[in-house]
């Protein structure tokens, strides 16, 4: 009986591929339903319920596209990683686009949220100091906590950024070491 193993960096990279394959395939989807919305504002049952046909179609082909971009440069990332085993200069970078594209979503996922469910802002209610206060930390609450959490992404932003920090110091000892010796 053979056993057979998968390196960890080789699963990661199949995943990546995949999730390649299925953003290029959404966004293709996406942009042939786009088009026809265009052209009749027709939307043939594509977008959901209580969403606006533009916003849910911008935020989709927004989000696939980062998607690529980020499989794209994790992608790189790991085939950088495999070829020398530690990260370098070029590492920093795709941790800040990774960083960069997981805020990205984060806003594209709130601008979504806030603009499809206007009416729960009660924008005429926001009189004085303390009802806007009020009506600020129930919107945000209700709307990107409870509603539909654009916080993982955030919390992912912050992950990425700390280990970003500890390769920018990891590289600097590296460096120094290598001036020493």
């Amino acid at each position: 009986m053979y056993k057979f193993t998968l390196s960890k960096l080789s699963v990661i990279n199949f995943v990546l591929w995949i999730t390649i394959y299925f953003s290029a395939l959404a966004l293709v989807y996406h942009v042939r339903w786009f088009i026809p919305f265009l052209q009749n504002s027709s939307n043939h049952f594509v977008v959901p319920p209580n969403e606006i046909p533009m916003v849910w179609f911008g935020t989709q082909i927004s989000t696939n596209l980062i998607f690529l971009y980020v499989a794209w440069l994790l992608i790189r990332l790991i085939k950088k990683f495999k070829r020398s085993g530690f990260f370098d200069r070029g590492s920093l970078k795709a941790l800040d686009g990774v960083i960069v594209s997981c805020l990205a979503l984060a806003l594209l996922g709130a601008v979504r949220l806030i603009l499809n469910n206007l009416s729960e802002l009660h924008l005429n209610d926001w009189t004085s100091a303390v009802s806007i206060v009020n009506l600020i930390t129930r919107s945000f609450t209700r709307l990107l906590v409870f509603s539909a959490p654009q916080t993982i992404y955030l919390l992912l932003s912050i992950i990425l950024w700390s280990v970003r920090q500890f390769v920018t110091t990891a590289l600097a000892v590296k460096e120094e070491n290598e001036k020493f010796i």
